[in-house]
């Protein structure tokens, strides 16, 4: 019994001395060996246990407290023995993992650029993608906060999106609503699946055989049904869409390649099989490209130093073309042009202008497929600089010599009509000198002028208006209905406005300081006056701008974007804030007509622009001088003024002016006051005693409050008593009194009423007043 408490007490003393090491201590081969050791004390303490249990010399108490001893130990057997097994775990473990680790960074040593998002502008074709990175990136990155990802959101937008996400405050419950706003104002599947469907009907033709351009119609095409399929619309059943779209634009010969692969003729073709034809023929294209241009040239041999300089080597490239000879319309010819030709130069200038018409040439450079308006040359007439050629310019015939004649215009540019031939007979009848200008133009151009959203700030609040920026003014301007909805303050100001050939347009009677702010850059803040007028221009643009000059510019941030839309201009800023507002970004050549100009505003633009129908534009000018009107003038300044007819008011105040108007010795006149003959005879004053008294009355008790300026009050009625301006009246008037009173013609002075004195009513008439 002895002997397996000590074996007992020894298994606690091993699990004792095991917990107080630190699992640093320990290492592979120590728990090895430990685990042994612990296992060969637990083989003793149960081979005592059972031989104990087997001998009869114990009594049940000594059995019991031995069963005791035994479970104890069992259990602090197993403990030990699991605490050993984890940390051996525990350690081969980590140990595995460390290898690894340096094996993986041995074989994947190589440093990655950074991943990150482009910058969203507000385009919906771009949102699909940086809504996808920006998740990927930002979004489902751990490590950032919330704030942290509204950060980066504020800087990888701009323009509309920018102002969404900023609406929202740089705070960690901000993120969720600034991306839930741009989700909803963008998550447009109807914007996104019309905007692919733009592209794939407005698909650029292939004009030439060429690898790239038939790769890139591919492209485009499958671009677009990959855009298509990720919106979830279904566009199994378009292959006779997608085909016929791309038919329509290859070339002839491509075209003909293509039939010929298709087996059945009758069938809808796939566009899977027009797909395998495209990547076999741009793949043929950029082969035999390719072995033409692997050719190698075959250097030149080296040269003796002492031949003479006749027989040094020239390098010479040859290249062979087929190319048309000019041929001539008038004499069909190879030997020139039609501008060179002789029998063309033996014309009349009217016969060449009609033979040009007769063959649909252009009246500029002379040459077939285009016309005047869609001409490309620099170069006008040498000799009146119009649009057309030199040899098509004819003299106008000058009429007979009169003082105000004016010379025509030639026949090709001036339609003339019956009715202005009629015109011109009546004014040869009247001896009237008529001049008279026509013009008739047919084109698909519109000019584009540069307009931009601004914000007036009055009265803390921003107010927008669509703005003319025109440097060819002087002045600024602005309509009378946005000064009226702005409620804004003017001042009177008398000027004239000018426009073309110096002719007065309009009368300016007010203008209104206004503070011009950007609504892109609320730092922008410009001071100016403007001049008000009823109307300033009609709305523009004038023309239907076509759908390619819409989309030419998706990388700007425009001042106006709906500049194609034909709305009203209320404002016009000038020359005056042009320097102010014009930033140095300039872009030429936009679709080789426009110009866009980059302001405080955003990006305007100008210049010619392809219209979405034909325009018709007819200018006309009328001017009609006779002799008899010019003269006209001169007759009315020598008119003499009729003689006005006077009544007898007129006559009576005249001779009052005369007989009682005179001057002073100090110098100043004395004037008579020119009240009319009846008066106050016929004049009848009305029931007004009554209020005449109360007024009365309340001044004197107001007097006497102040003793000093009732006695000024009284020395004033004594002077105007001495100098004949008031007189007494005899009447006895009674404040109770309502009867009316005609006064007599002289100044009327009351007093001795029943309880006070009644000074003064007023002077009825003086004879004379300084």
């Amino acid at each position: 019994m002895d002997a397996f408490i000590r074996q007992a007490d020894a298994v606690a003393e091993f699990e004792s001395d095991y917990n107080s090491m630190q699992p640093s201590e320990h290492s592979k081969h120590s728990l090895a060996f430990q685990k042994e050791e612990l296992k060969a004390l637990w083989e003793k303490v149960k081979g005592s246990y059972d031989e104990l249990c087997a001998s009869k010399e114990l009594d049940s108490k000594d059995l019991t407290s031995i069963k005791k001893k035994y479970k104890s130990t069992y259990f602090s057997f197993l403990r030990c023995q699991a605490a050993m097994a984890e940390l051996l775990e525990q350690t081969l473990f980590a140990k595995t993992e460390k290898e690894s680790v340096y094996m993986s960074s041995r074989e994947l040593n190589i440093h990655l650029p950074p991943c990150d998002t482009d910058i969203f502008k507000g385009d919906y074709l771009s949102w699909p993608s940086f809504r996808d990175m920006f998740t990927a990136i930002y979004i489902l990155n751990k490590r950032l906060t919330p704030v942290e990802k509204l950060y980066h959101l504020r800087q990888k937008t701009q323009g509309e999106a920018k102002e969404i996400v900023q609406r929202c405050q740089l705070t960690n419950d901000g993120f969720q609503t600034a991306w839930k706003n741009l989700c909803d104002r963008y998550e447009n599947k109807r914007i996104l699946v019309n905007s692919q469907l733009r592209i794939l009907f407005n698909l650029k033709a292939v004009e030439s055989e060429c690898g790239s351009s038939i790769k890139k119609l591919q492209r485009d095409i499958n671009n677009c049904i990959s855009a298509l399929q990720c919106l979830q619309i279904d566009v199994s059943s378009w292959d006779a869409i997608f085909t016929y779209l791309c038919s329509t634009k290859l070339p002839e010969h491509i075209l003909a390649l293509w039939e010929q692969t298709i087996e059945k003729r009758t069938e809808v073709s796939k566009w899977e099989d027009m797909d395998n034809f495209l990547s076999s023929r741009f793949q043929t294209l950029e082969t035999v490209k390719g072995i033409r241009e692997s050719k190698p040239n075959k250097a030149p041999k080296p040269q003796n130093i002492h031949q003479s300089s006749e027989w040094t080597p020239k390098r010479l490239g040859a290249f062979q073309a087929s190319v048309e000879k000019p041929t001539c319309k008038m004499c069909h010819s190879h030997e020139h042009r039609l501008k060179r030709c002789d029998k063309f130069h033996n014309l009349t200038p009217l016969k060449r202008l009609e033979f040009i018409k007769s063959i649909h040439s252009c009246l500029n450079c002379l040459s077939a497929g285009h016309t005047v308006t869609k001409c490309t040359s620099p170069f006008n007439c040498s000799t009146c600089h119009s649009r057309h050629h030199t040899l098509l310019h004819m003299q106008a015939t000058q009429p007979k010599a009169t003082a105000l004649s004016a010379p025509t215009s030639p026949s090709y540019d001036i339609a003339s009509t019956s009715e202005q031939a009629k015109r011109r007979e009546a004014a040869k009848k009247n001896k009237t000198v008529n001049k008279v200008n026509s013009c008739h133009a047919n084109s698909n151009k519109g000019v584009l002028l540069g307009t931009a959203w601004v914000n007036i700030h009055h009265n803390g609040v921003n107010y927008s208006a669509r703005a003319l920026i025109d440097s060819g003014s002087e002045c600024s301007f602005i309509t009378e209905r946005l000064k009226r909805r702005i409620n804004l303050p003017s001042k009177p100001l008398h000027a004239q406005v000018s426009g073309i050939n110096n002719s007065i347009s309009a009368q300016v009677k007010e203008a209104c300081a206004i503070h011009l702010r950007s609504p892109t850059d609320p730092l922008i803040n410009i001071n100016t006056t403007v001049l008000v007028l009823q109307q300033l221009t009609g709305d523009l643009p004038t023309c239907q701008v076509s759908a390619m000059t819409r989309q030419a510019f998706p990388d700007l941030m425009l001042a106006d974007k709906r500049f194609f839309v034909n709305e009203p201009v209320d404002l016009v800023l000038g020359g005056d804030v042009y320097p102010q507002i014009i930033l140095g970004g300039l872009k030429k050549n936009i679709l080789n007509t426009l110009l866009a100009q980059e302001t405080v505003f955003g990006w305007i633009v100008t210049g010619k622009a392809e219209s979405s129908n034909t325009t018709n534009k007819r200018v006309s000018f009328f001017n009609e001088v006779t002799v008899d009107k010019q003269l006209t003038a001169f007759w009315e300044l020598e008119d003499i003024p009729k003689k006005r007819s006077m009544n007898a008011d007129d006559i009576y105040f005249e001779r009052l002016f005369k007989a009682t108007t005179k001057r002073n010795d100090g110098g100043k006149y004395i004037v008579s006051l020119p009240f009319r003959q009846d008066f106050p005879n016929n004049v009848c004053l009305g029931p007004s005693l009554k209020s005449a008294c109360s007024q009365f009355y309340r001044s004197e008790t107001r007097l006497a409050k102040k003793p000093v300026l009732q006695r000024e009050y009284n020395r004033v009625l004594c002077e105007y008593e001495t100098l004949g301006h008031m007189s007494k009246i005899s009447t006895t008037v009674s404040p109770e009194s309502t009867d009316c009173y005609f006064l007599p013609h002289h100044a009327v002075l009351k007093e001795e009423s029943t309880t006070t004195k009644v000074r003064v009513v007023f002077n009825a008439s003086c004879p004379t007043a300084n």
